[in-house]
C-alpha cells in the first residue's frame, strides 16, 4: 500500500515516518509541497497515486492564529480541501489530523466531548482545523479524521521550538 505523508518533516510526520515499516511510504515535506497551492497538491498525487494520504501538515502557533489566523486557514482549512480534492481525484483515502482545539469553547463543560458533537472551537487555531474537518468531510468520503491533544516526541514541533512536553516543563 502506497502511504504519502504530508508535513514528513513536522514533530508527528517525522515519528511517523521514522517508526512506519511501510515501504511505499513516500515522506513529502514543507519545502516538497505548500498545501496551500491547490495545483501543487493535484499533481503530487497524481504523479504519486497513492492509496493513502496521511495529512499532519498544520499551521500550529497557537498565539500567531489569534494575532492573524490567515496562515492557519490557508495551511489547516484550504490545504486540508486542497488534500481532499485531490485524494477525490485520484482514488485515494486521506487521514487528516486535527486537534482537540476543535472543542473548547464551554469552559464550565466538565465531561468530555463526544465525536458527532458539533465543534466549539476554543481560538482561531481551533476554528482553522474545525474548518479544515468541515472541507474534508464536504469534498471526501473516503477519509478519517484525528483528534490529537499535547504531542510530543523525539523530533520536536518545527517552528515551536520543541514539543508540548517541553514547553510545559
Amino acid at each position: 500500500m502506497k502511504v504519502v505523508v504530508i508535513g514528513a518533516g513536522g514533530q508527528l510526520g517525522t515519528d511517523l515516518c521514522r517508526t512506519s515499516g511501510n515501504r511505499e511510504l513516500v515522506p513529502i515535506n514543507h519545502a516538497q509541497l505548500c498545501v496551500e497551492d491547490g495545483a501543487a497538491v493535484k499533481a503530487l498525487l497524481e504523479r504519486e497515486r497513492p492509496n493513502v494520504v496521511i495529512n499532519t501538515a498544520a499551521y500550529h502557533r497557537v498565539d500567531d492564529c489569534e494575532k492573524d489566523p490567515t496562515p492557519a486557514f490557508l495551511v489547516n482549512a484550504i490545504g486540508a480541501r486542497n488534500l481532499a480534492l485531490a485524494c477525490r481525484q485520484v482514488g485515494a483515502a486521506l487521514v487528516h489530523i486535527s486537534t482537540d482545539y476543535v472543542f473548547g469553547l464551554d469552559r464550565l463543560r466538565k465531561t468530555p466531548y463526544l465525536e458527532e458533537e458539533a465543534p466549539a472551537p476554543v481560538n482561531a487555531y481551533g476554528a482553522s482545523k474545525a474548518a479544515g474537518e468541515f472541507l474534508v468531510r464536504a469534498y471526501l468520503n473516503e477519509h478519517f479524521i484525528v483528534r490529537t491533544a499535547a504531542l510530543y516526541g523525539t523530533a520536536g514541533a518545527s517552528g515551536k521550538g520543541g514539543n508540548f512536553v517541553e514547553t510545559m516543563l
